[in-house]
């Protein structure tokens, strides 16, 4: 099988980018050990340095979630052995129930299936979890302990299975994160990109009011063995960005800008405020049965505030995250400053690399209102 994998990830690279969706051990066949195979755990890193016309602002490094998965590989030996020793049958019927999951696109179809998995599984896996002796604590210090120092204080634990999220903000200007405590943000800020020529003192006083008209652009799609992905205008003022894995292994990735073709009136006015809405809301999942951390994202950025929220599942079972914030911000910028344009942008991406492993990223994004407002000096 090691002798295989050079040449399995040569086939994946090259890959076209259609979606592939594939039983690699039948429908009726329960996964056997020597089926559970070494995931190419640097397939992620390599992807994520591609070059993506939507620019991440993601805080987390790629190589953060290759640590992880190293680190709680023995974990996953260590299961296996034990859940098939507490109970052959229904550790089965989990695996066959898992492949089935991994097949579906649907949200509420998915919702149905995880509903019955966690009834049916989820007593089952915890006994064998406790069975295993793992340190709960001690591993999610060393998973901590792998991020930068700066972000340490970032990561959120669920109670069960080392399963952790990311729910982040970035201020305007700012260089750090933070947590997102509120789902609605007020922003004001003022920002002298280029400091004007000595001028006599003035009153700004506000002039004529532009109301953009939004346009759709650099829609962007990458999609990589076993995904989907697509991105897309919603209205005039919005876009959509979703990306989904199907097992074994795949990173599907998505973004799209909002940009207004509004160009204010080259008049004696020498500055804009601008005065904009945002509505943002996400649906992330991500599930683990054996190989690399599956990992689903989605960020936004309205070129003065920017959020990231992550779901991971790096042993097994899943994780789901549904953020939503409203962010309402009011800023200047003299005029010929190409952020004026700018109205936000999303991404989406999922990657895993496992048996079973999938993810799904959705992220919707508009503007329910967006002025940019002529400030004249009245000397």
């Amino acid at each position: 099988m090691k002798r295989l994998l050079p040449f399995l990830l040569l086939a994946l690279m090259i890959t076209t980018s259609h979606c592939i969706k594939k039983n690699q051990t039948g429908p009726d066949l329960p996964v056997e050990k020597s089926q559970l195979r070494e995931p190419v755990s640097k397939i992620s890193t390599a992807l994520a340095g591609a070059e993506d016309s939507v620019k991440s602002i993601s805080p987390i490094p790629q190589k953060f979630f290759d640590a992880v998965t190293e680190l709680v590989k023995p974990l996953q030996e260590q299961l296996d052995a034990v859940y098939k020793d507490m109970n052959p049958s229904l550790y089965e019927a989990y695996q066959k129930d898992a492949s089935a999951l991994s097949k579906l696109s649907s949200d509420a179809e998915r919702a149905k299936v995880l509903y019955n998995m966690k009834s049916r599984y989820y007593p089952f896996l915890k006994e064998g979890w406790v069975k295993a002796g793992i340190n709960d604590a001690a591993y999610k210090e060393k998973i901590t302990g792998l991020l930068p120092d700066d972000l340490r204080k970032l990561i959120r634990f669920d109670t069960d299975f080392l399963n952790f999220y990311f729910d982040l903000v970035r201020a305007p200007n700012a260089t750090t994160w933070s947590l997102r405590m509120r789902d609605r943000d007020r922003i004001d800020y003022d920002e002298d990109d280029v400091p004007p020529p000595p001028v006599p003192t003035c009153t700004w006083v506000e002039g004529k009011v532009y109301y953009p008209n939004i346009l759709g652009w650099h829609p962007y799609v990458q999609k990589f063995a076993a995904t989907d992905a697509e991105a897309y205008g919603v209205g005039a003022n919005g876009v959509f960005t979703h990306a989904n894995t199907y097992p074994l292994w795949g990173r599907g990735l998505a973004s799209m800008d909002l940009i207004t073709n509004t160009t204010p009136d080259n008049n004696a006015c020498a500055k804009v405020r601008v005065r904009k809405t945002t509505n943002w809301s996400a649906s992330l999942y991500a599930f683990c049965f054996y190989g690399h951390a599956t990992v689903s994202t989605t960020e936004y950025n309205t070129g003065y505030t920017a959020g990231y929220i992550a779901a991971v599942a790096p042993v097994i079972f899943y994780q789901e995250r549904h953020p939503s914030s409203i962010i309402t911000e009011q800023y200047t910028l003299y005029k010929g400053d190409a952020k004026i344009k700018f109205g936000g942008n999303s991404i989406s991406t999922v990657a895993s690399e496992g048996i079973f492993s999938h993810g799904s990223s959705k992220s919707n994004l508009s503007i329910s209102s967006w002025t940019i407002t002529d400030l004249c000096c009245n000397k």
